[in-house]
């Protein structure tokens, strides 16, 4: 069977291969007629999807030697593509990008008058943007219309190639710290699912374990549509938080942390629920690697898993290299090394799930097996202190967290469901 229009079909889910990469999870994008591929992060703390795009090669700053100038990143072009069009100033993509309280504005900076763009007549294209994440990183392009085309299912047959014509998307030239292109989860305007119409129905994933980044031919499905919350019995599931200043994030409530099989910490109030300026609550976000836990909540949960650790040596050298603060040397004669007794991490949420973080998913081996021993790390991290400004998330679940944890994102009933899982079993 040969492309298929999503728009010609009411029961459709997208069936997309995910791959583990070195700080994330990547999934292919194909977009344009023809089809130009990119290789993007999956990212549930945003919303614009953008790839590298135009003629002149892509410039990206601080982006570390994996991304230096000897190996150009590939761009999108779009004079190659039959059907792209750039978008115009009047969209409500290009007022979302731009976050304007008014919508005029984006038409006003395009340089229209005032009766063309108040009348929905002013022909200009969208000005250039700039869009911010977290950590300093920022991307500067402009938003382009392009047919993007996935893999479907309809009725449960496929997969077979579908096409979404009209697609929004940011067209980068240049960035920082951001070196290789992101699909946007979050729930605004702009993002991926929104755009393909799943925002009513939700979107699963279930992350592989970090032992195959970097192996492009061993992946795991993110599942957008009905068929993401078709088979939810056995998983854990806690409320979504609301935010009415980041109302297009996930947020979750946190109760509290046990340490192995008993000892719990009590977090702070501002990590189980959101204050009435919208601050608090534990964000999702597939787009940061470590999970991050706010002072002193975070020193506590290091002496309590300190405390715990049986009579293993600490590695205080490599927790100097790596920037991890709890690294231990455990026996180990070959890898995987996976027969440790480290203690057990187990999240309580809100609503009563409790969720047991699978062993591998809170501590990593960051050498190889050296004479009977081998170092491994907890890979949590302290939340970066903001001058005493408690505004935002209380805490953020980063997807090293969520490897082996097949996650959903139920959002017609508001919840989010959890369930420890051997990923690689559903490559």
């Amino acid at each position: 069977m040969g492309l298929l229009n999503s728009t010609n079909f009411d029961y459709l889910d997208i069936i997309e291969p995910v791959t583990a990469y070195t700080d994330g999870y990547l999934l292919s994008l194909n977009l344009g007629t023809p089809p130009q591929i990119f290789q993007v992060y999956l990212d549930t703390g945003s919303d614009l999807t953008w790839v590298p795009c135009g003629t002149s090669s892509y410039e990206c700053i601080d982006c570390g030697n994996e991304h230096s100038s000897s190996k150009p990143t590939p761009t999108f072009l779009p004079f190659l593509s039959s059907t792209n069009t750039r978008d115009l100033c009047g969209s409500r993509f290009c007022a979302d990008v731009h976050s304007s309280d008014n919508r005029y504005d984006t038409c006003a900076a395009a340089g229209c008058s005032i009766t063309a763009f108040t009348s929905g007549l002013c022909p200009r294209t969208c000005p250039p943007f700039s869009y911010t994440y977290g950590g300093g990183a920022l991307v500067l392009g402009s938003l382009s219309r392009d047919a993007v085309t996935l893999h479907g299912s309809i009725r449960g047959s496929g997969p077979l190639p579908v096409q979404f014509p009209g697609f929004c998307f940011g067209c980068v030239g240049s960035s920082i710290r951001e070196p290789i292109g992101i699909a946007g989860f979050g729930k605004g305007t702009l993002s991926l699912p929104s755009q393909l119409g799943f925002l009513d129905r939700g979107f699963s994933h279930c992350f592989l374990g970090f032992r195959f980044a970097r192996n492009p031919n061993i992946t795991s499905p993110l599942v957008m549509g009905d068929l993401a919350l078709s088979a939810t019995d056995g998983f854990l599931f806690t409320p979504m938080l609301k935010s009415v200043t980041n109302p297009n994030f996930y947020y979750i409530g946190l109760e509290s942390v046990i340490i192995g099989d008993g000892t719990a910490a009590a977090p702070p109030p501002s990590l189980s629920g959101i204050d009435p300026e919208g601050n608090g609550g534990v964000l999702v976000d597939t787009g940061t690697t470590y999970t991050h836990l706010p002072d002193p909540f975070y020193a506590s949960i290091m002496s309590s898993i300190s405390s715990a650790v049986p009579y293993y040596e600490r590695s205080h050298d490599l927790e100097t290299r790596t920037g991890f603060d709890l690294c231990y040397k455990i026996p180990c004669a070959r890898a995987p090394c996976t027969d440790d007794e480290l203690p057990l991490v187990s999240l309580q949420l809100a609503g009563g799930a409790k969720l047991r973080l699978p062993k591998q998913s809170c501590y990593y081996p960051v050498t190889a097996p050296k004479e009977g021993v081998v170092v491994k790390c907890l890979l949590f991290q302290r939340m970066e202190d903001d001058g005493g400004d408690a505004s935002g998330p209380g805490a953020v679940l980063g997807s090293f967290q969520m490897q082996n944890v097949e996650v959903v994102y139920d959002l017609e009933m508001g919840r989010i469901g959890f369930q420890p899982k051997d990923c690689a079993l559903l490559a």
